[in-house]
């Protein structure tokens, strides 16, 4: 089963995914990778990665100028490819949080989405208005949720249940 989530920021997308980890990670090997805010002060200062299988960080993108630029943020691609270098992917599931904007700058991950597409149990998540074809084929291939407050917990434990068999 080929599962995406998708919604606006915040919505709860990375915890939709953390849940679905702590669900299954006794019961199953799960492997890929969250993407999580860093804050200082109280503000979005930029977006890290985290390797489920081991926990190893990587920063994504940080707030100021580069040469890759997604709004605000720089887009940090050397950190980003040398952590898809050394990741984990052969779970019985993996999980990728997230398919957006700053990730897909990276050509090294565009081909590694599209070689893990052959595999049976994914779980994705998938910026809302990502319009990259690599997105497109996502949305059109896999079965997609739609989150908001008032069905992601629900969401979470469908995906759970079709994933635990």
């Amino acid at each position: 089963m080929k599962i995406a989530v998708t919604g606006r920021p915040g919505i709860g997308k990375t915890t939709l995914c953390l849940k679905v980890y702590e669900s299954l990670k006794d019961k199953i090997r799960i492997s890929g990778f969250i993407t999580l805010e860093e804050r200082a002060g109280g503000k979005r200062v930029g977006f890290k990665l985290v390797e489920l299988s081991g926990g190893r960080e990587a920063k994504l993108a940080r707030v100021g100028k580069g040469k890759l630029m997604v709004g605000k943020y720089e887009v940090l691609l050397e950190n980003f490819e040398k952590f898809l270098g050394e990741l984990d992917l052969n779970g019985e599931l993996v999980i990728i949080d997230e398919v957006g904007p700053m990730e897909l700058k990276s050509q090294k991950f565009v081909s590694l989405v599209e070689e893990l597409m052959k595999k049976e149990k994914l779980l994705f998540t998938v910026h809302y208005r990502a319009n990259h074809p690599l997105a497109k084929k996502i949305r059109r291939d896999f079965r997609i949720y739609t989150i908001d407050e008032s069905n992601r917990d629900q969401v979470a434990e469908e995906i759970v249940t079709l994933y635990d068999r």
